[in-house]
């Protein structure tokens, strides 16, 4: 029992340090195979404390990193649904329900996030790719949001797929045009960088596993529930790989 307690004690103080540690997390596109991504976040955010961070999000990185700071439980796949996409919706094509998809979540988390306190607007940024000037297309990294709004409004810049997302080629926000962020290839030159030791990194390709090409066109909600749990379940297994990185910038 004594051996119990001291170990529960030491579990519990390195807990207290890893959420003293100040990192960058950085989630990177996803198609529609953001599902797997936020299984990622969604297992970070329920299992290892991390106060002190900064998330930057990309293309459908823009919604795992809205997600991550406004909700407080990412643990169950079909409400995530429900309030985000809908409950009405049962897939997507990316070539047939993409405007659905943007106007539905516009909608949905603008709701959701209306009478909400709106936790942590200071730690998220987003990047989309600019094109106003079409000889001179480049990714742009906001911060300092005026509000849950705003955020929402710029993570639909950050997803926006020319002509399938929307019947125009950008989406306007704060007199300027946009598009999805990765369609710009640039996007590693935009995110941190020169910080490798306090820094986690999104994507489906982070624990080794192998996708089909069919998801990457079309996805219904149970396939989607494979995928978040699949991303949960990759990121438990390898949560030591993460608490590494926390232990590293701690010993600093």
């Amino acid at each position: 029992m004594r051996i119990y307690f001291i170990f529960m004690s030491l579990m519990l103080c390195n807990l207290s340090l890893l959420s003293k540690a100040f990192v960058n997390i950085n989630v990177y596109g996803t198609g529609l195979y953001l599902p797997y991504s936020i299984g990622v976040v969604g297992y970070i955010k329920n299992n290892i404390p991390i106060k002190n961070y900064n998330i930057t999000g990309i293309s459908g990185g823009a919604w795992c990193s809205l997600l991550y700071t406004q909700e407080t439980d990412l643990s169950n796949h079909d409400t995530i649904w429900d309030y985000s996409i809908g409950k009405d919706v049962s897939h997507i094509c990316i070539h047939n329900d993409m405007r659905v998809f943007q106007n539905n979540v516009e909608k949905n988390m603008k709701l959701r996030y209306s009478n909400k306190e709106h936790l942590n607007l200071d730690k998220i940024s987003i990047i989309s790719t600019n094109v106003n000037k079409i000889y001179n297309i480049k990714n742009e990294k906001h911060s300092n949001f005026d509000n849950i709004n705003d955020v929402i409004d710029f993570c639909l810049c950050s997803s926006y797929i020319p002509y399938i997302s929307g019947s125009t080629f950008s989406k306007k926000y704060k007199d300027n045009y946009y598009i999805d962020g990765e369609i710009k290839n640039d996007k590693y030159a935009n995110i941190n960088k020169n910080n490798k030791k306090n820094t986690i990194n999104i994507d489906r390709f982070m624990w080794g596993r192998q996708f089909t090409r069919k998801e990457f066109l079309y996805l219904d909600k149970d396939k989607s529930r494979e995928l978040f749990k699949n991303g949960w379940e990759d990121t438990k297994n390898n949560k030591e790989k993460i608490m590494n990185i926390l232990n590293d910038n701690d010993n600093k």
